[in-house]
């Protein structure tokens, strides 16, 4: 009977282990999920400090224009810039980050995780651009919980709102100007006629 104890008590442990880590990951899993909500939304809202928060002690940001970040100064010029000066582009930027797979622990500490978001940019004239990104961030634990060590999202630089909106751009003022060239045109050429003719009956009548 001791025998059978001493060959069974290992494996039971072992089980017993085994059990127990995907309940402790789960709870980092719940805890990453939230971080990814606090900081879409403090990005949704601007709010420089709230994000500044939630960062690493050192961290990397690289934003969907290819800005990186590693200071906190960044963070607030990087709102300023584009949300809040005169002559910002942008009234708003609604975030909407989703997880493609479960993150991946590299150990106790680092965890990987990276997916997609359909974001919506609202310009200064009123217009919505909707640009769907790929994220990718890799997470620490520091003694106040998790936080963003590294971010880096990016666009299809071929095949993107934005380059297609501004082509179009370009193309609406290329017809503009054609249509606006042939108007001159043909109003010279009827300045010329009518000063042609005014000539003609000044002649006639010398």
């Amino acid at each position: 009977m001791n025998r059978l104890f001493a060959i069974l008590l290992p494996i039971l442990l072992s089980a017993s282990l085994m059990a127990a880590e995907p309940a402790d990951r789960e709870k980092d899993h719940q805890q990453l999920r939230q971080l990814l909500d606090d900081a879409s939304e403090a990005i949704n809202q601007q709010d420089a400090v709230r994000l500044r928060s939630l960062l690493a002690t050192e961290f990397v940001v690289t934003m969907v224009n290819q800005e990186r970040m590693i200071e906190a100064a960044q963070l607030n010029d990087f709102f300023e810039k584009y949300f809040v000066g005169e002559s910002a582009p942008l009234k708003s930027i609604t975030v909407t980050p989703e997880a493609d797979a479960p993150s991946r622990f590299l150990d106790d500490d680092v965890a990987v995780a990276y997916g997609h978001s359909d974001d919506i940019y609202v310009l200064k004239n009123g217009e919505e651009v909707k640009i769907p990104a790929l994220w990718t961030a890799t997470l620490v634990r520091q003694k106040d919980g998790w936080k963003i060590r590294a971010f880096h999202a990016g666009v299809n630089l071929l095949d993107n709102p934005v380059l297609a909106a501004a082509q179009n751009h370009l193309w609406q003022m290329a017809a503009a100007g054609a249509v606006a060239g042939s108007l001159l045109m043909l109003l010279l050429v009827r300045l010329f006629r009518k000063k042609e003719s005014e000539l003609r009956k000044n002649d006639h009548e010398t």
